[in-house]
């Protein structure tokens, strides 16, 4: 997509901790892109992602370029 930034990560949120996102305590959760730069995303955008073990795999976040919220893929 033109315009638009990718940052690729992973995320390993076991079953436990991902309680707390659902239960509002945890809004954001904080990851590192492959290219090292920090990222905090908004909880609800991986809920789509959860199965019974928690969530899991590698990821491409998609943004506007004023950094705008566009999708989130699994890779994997």
């Amino acid at each position: 997509m033109y315009g638009y930034k990718h940052y690729i990560f992973s995320l390993s949120v076991d079953k436990d901790a991902l309680l707390a996102v659902y239960k509002g305590a945890i809004k954001r959760i904080r990851v590192r892109t492959t290219e090292g730069m920090v990222l905090d995303i908004d909880a609800d955008h991986l809920k789509q992602f959860t199965t019974q073990s928690g969530i899991y795999g590698r990821f491409d976040l998609t943004t506007t370029k004023e950094n705008k919220f566009v999708e989130i893929k699994r890779l994997d």
